[in-house]
C-alpha cells in the first residue's frame, strides 16, 4: 500500500519541485540569486559543463553578505540552493534533458565565473 501512495505522490512532488524555482526564483534577492545559483550548477552537473568547488555556496553567501544581505536572507538564500538543487537533481533523473552544445558551452563559461566567485551575472 506504501508504494501506491509513493506512486502517486511522486508526480505531485515533481511538479511542486518544478514549480520551486519559479517561486523562489526571479529578481534581485538573495534567495532568487541562490535559486538560479543552484539551477546553472545543476544544469552544468547534468550537462557535464563543469562542477562546482565545495565552497561555492559558502563564497556565495559571502558574497551576497557583502552585497547588504541580513543573516535572515542569508539563511533563506541557504535553504533556496539546498531546495533548488534538490528539486533540479530528483527532476534530471526523472526525465533527463539532453544537453546542446550551445547549451553545453554557455554553462562552461558560467561555470568558470563561479568557480572564480563572480556571481554577479546570476
Amino acid at each position: 500500500m506504501a508504494s501506491l501512495r509513493t506512486g502517486r505522490t511522486l508526480p505531485l512532488a515533481i511538479l511542486l519541485a518544478l514549480s520551486l524555482g519559479a517561486c523562489v526564483g526571479a529578481g534581485e534577492s538573495s534567495s532568487g540569486r541562490a535559486s538560479a545559483l543552484a539551477t546553472t550548477v545543476s544544469r552544468a552537473i547534468a550537462c557535464k559543463a563543469g562542477s562546482p568547488q565545495r565552497s561555492t555556496l559558502d563564497r556565495f553567501l559571502a558574497a551576497e553578505k557583502a552585497r547588504g544581505a541580513d543573516d535572515r536572507q542569508i539563511a533563506a538564500a541557504r535553504a533556496a540552493y539546498v531546495g533548488v538543487s534538490e528539486a533540479e537533481m530528483v527532476n534530471q533523473g526523472v526525465r533527463p534533458q539532453a544537453c546542446t552544445a550551445g547549451e553545453r558551452t554557455a554553462l562552461r563559461e558560467r561555470m568558470g565565473r563561479i568557480r572564480a566567485g563572480n556571481f554577479d551575472a546570476l
